[in-house]
């Protein structure tokens, strides 16, 4: 495949608000040991790129900086050492770090943070999926051990990791509580919620009783108040905030930050939920690449439900 020499990328040189978001001219980069280079079909906007944005993760990347973590495309090069993939395969994956950015044409990607994206699977999803799929199963199977006819409550259940954690939830025979905004809980029923929650009209805390796994991926003081559900050998995960070891301790509490990583068997697994139909990624916004900093602003005004999504390729 013939690739050109300079390619679009949504960057910053300086941290701040969405209007420090710019889309210009760079040159593409070259596949590095163990990389392939991918044509960039779509990427989505994640909590991590929001945070690169406002701060560079206080300060630890300089700018300028191209944001995004993951990534859906067409590899069109693949190094020398590189033996999984060959030019002309579909993949999708996630940086394990956010030294270099997705929101681009082209991106020289390590191998080992991708794998192929089934046919079936548009691109969109493909890019929806890798963050808050990996966040939403590790939080639930690999550090929450959520088992068969237990009780797990889903703080933002509408959102990104929330929506796919509710199905994983389904998936797993769980009991499946669901906390998030009226207009979303229809949606949540339809998911797999057994139970649904206005947190604007109710109590979560109060309401539900008992359950032996919390999933938080809203923070603040529901971090901590989620505690007061568990009892004692429950699970907390939470995505955004630190919970408090000692309330956790006293309680026989388990409590836990998630920091989700790039794994390619979960990823994988994740893939076969989606082509047997009994996963489903909902995109809450499909748009262009010269939009970056509309779609930050979406973002962070927390009202639309699902995953927003970039496409690099108009």
């Amino acid at each position: 495949m013939t690739v050109p020499t300079t390619m679009r990328a949504a960057r910053v040189h300086a941290y701040g608000g969405p209007e420090q978001l710019v889309v210009e001219e760079v040159a593409v980069p070259q596949p590095g040991p163990g990389e392939v280079l991918v044509e960039v079909c779509a990427v989505s906007v994640n909590g991590a790129d929001l945070e690169l944005r406002r701060s560079g993760f206080d300060g630890a990347f300089a700018p300028p900086r191209t944001l995004g973590v993951d990534l859906s495309g067409v590899v069109v090069q693949v190094a020398d050492d590189v033996e999984r993939f060959a030019v002309g395969d579909r993949v999708h994956g996630r940086r394990s770090s956010a030294d270099r950015g997705t929101y681009s044409t082209y991106a020289a990607v390590a191998a080992d943070d991708l794998v192929t994206l089934p046919d079936g699977l548009d691109h969109a999803v493909g890019a929806a999926v890798p963050v808050v799929g990996l966040a939403a199963w590790q939080s639930l199977v690999e550090v929450g051990r959520l088992a068969r006819g237990e009780r797990v409550l889903i703080h933002g259940a509408a959102g990104g990791v929330g929506h796919l954690a509710v199905q994983f939830g389904r998936h797993l025979g769980a009991h499946v509580i669901a906390s998030d905004l009226a207009e979303s809980l229809g949606r949540l029923t339809e998911l797999g919620a057994t139970e649904t929650y206005d947190f604007r009209t109710n109590n979560v805390i109060e309401a539900v009783g008992s359950v032996d796994l919390v999933i938080d991926t809203v923070g603040g003081p529901v971090t901590d108040a989620s505690l007061a559900v568990l009892g004692n050998g429950g699970r907390l995960v939470s995505l955004v905030a630190v919970p408090s070891e000692d309330v956790a301790r006293q309680r026989g509490i388990t409590a836990t930050l998630l920091d989700s990583w790039m794994d390619r068997d979960h990823l994988q697994r994740i893939d076969e939920l989606l082509v047997a139909g009994e996963l489903t990624v909902d995109i809450g916004e499909l748009l262009p690449l010269e939009q970056v900093a509309h779609a930050h602003e979406l973002a962070e005004s927390n009202q639309v439900s699902g995953k927003l999504v970039l496409d690099p390729t108009g």
